[in-house]
């Protein structure tokens, strides 16, 4: 028989760091009673055997289902179902509303994990992206990787050199007449980007580019955001700037490399299915469900 608790401290959690992913366990080490971290742990005859992690979002109302993880042995006895119910139970006793789950297709679980979301509720299935991953030896192959050059006229830089009198323009500029999708804008992907190869590109000395990446393990980064202006991009001016990006990724012998590609942009997306796809070890979809907890609420009152 399995028991559930609501972990509320690092101490508490000590023994469930490796049952969520790396990007996550640092979360685990700052909780707190009543804090922005939900933890849910599942036990079976005193050992750790289960953990369904949230975080609540600032406006109090939303929350992202972070982590669901179930030890081999313990599987298939009801205990993520169990998890998720409980976890439900404590995010409804605020003022959430809702919650929210992202999570990649093709792997060996991804049918029982579907199945697990729309047995227990969970509705608006949507598909968000391509996630597309590979190694720098098969990358490095791509024809594509060969075309670094750009005319004077443009200057590739280290994001983190980026001037505050260039952000303000950007701001500016993307408030008076927004010329940059909302997704794309480079400010909302900063927190704990990737030194090491986030690039911007310059045109006559105004910012009109930028690739930002991030550290996902030793061995893999991820291109999170890439965006060139509308005029430029015919040109293939993102092309030099990925080309650096990457072989700076190379120098630094970083082996494992990551594409967020979202649908709604048709045109990355058709880059990816025509020059990136041969060179990439798989190309999975992003997805994602939510779920109402106001009728969790009903039911608790």
């Amino acid at each position: 028989m399995y028991v559930l608790t609501c972990l509320n401290n690092p101490f508490s959690a000590l023994a469930y760091q490796g049952f969520t992913y790396p990007l996550f366990r640092p979360k685990l080490k700052a909780l707190q009673p009543n804090g922005s971290i939900v933890a849910i742990a599942a036990s079976v005859s005193g050992k750790p055997a289960g953990l369904a992690l949230a975080e609540i979002e600032d406006d109090g109302k939303s929350a992202k289902l972070l982590s669901l993880f179930v030890t081999a042995s313990n599987r298939r006895q009801g205990i993520a179902s169990a998890l998720l119910n409980r976890l439900e139970q404590e995010l409804s006793t605020g003022e959430c509303i809702k919650y929210e789950v992202v999570y990649i297709t093709g792997e060996p679980t991804t049918v029982a994990w579907e199945h697990l979301l729309h047995s227990s509720g969970w509705k608006e299935f949507q598909s968000r992206m391509l996630v597309c991953k590979t190694t720098i030896d098969r990358i490095v192959d791509a024809p594509w990787m060969q075309k670094a050059s750009l005319p004077a006229s443009y200057t590739i830089f280290p994001w983190m050199e980026i001037t505050s009198q260039e952000r303000q323009i950007i701001k500016e500029t993307q408030q008076a007449n927004p010329w940059i999708p909302e997704d794309l804008i480079p400010f909302k992907h900063e927190e704990n980007l990737e030194p090491l190869n986030s690039l911007g590109l310059r045109y006559q000395g105004q910012v009109v580019g930028w690739v930002i990446t991030h550290r996902l393990a030793p061995d893999t980064i991820r291109y999170t955001c890439s965006f060139v202006r509308r005029d430029l991009q015919k040109m293939g001016r993102i092309i030099p700037m990925y080309v650096n990006s990457i072989n700076k990724q190379i120098d630094a012998k970083i082996i494992k490399g990551i594409w967020t590609v979202p649908y709604i942009h048709d045109g990355m997306v058709n880059f990816v299915n025509k020059r990136m796809k041969p060179y990439m070890n798989s190309v999975e979809e992003s997805r994602s469900a939510s779920k109402s907890l106001w009728e969790t609420s009903v039911v608790a009152l």
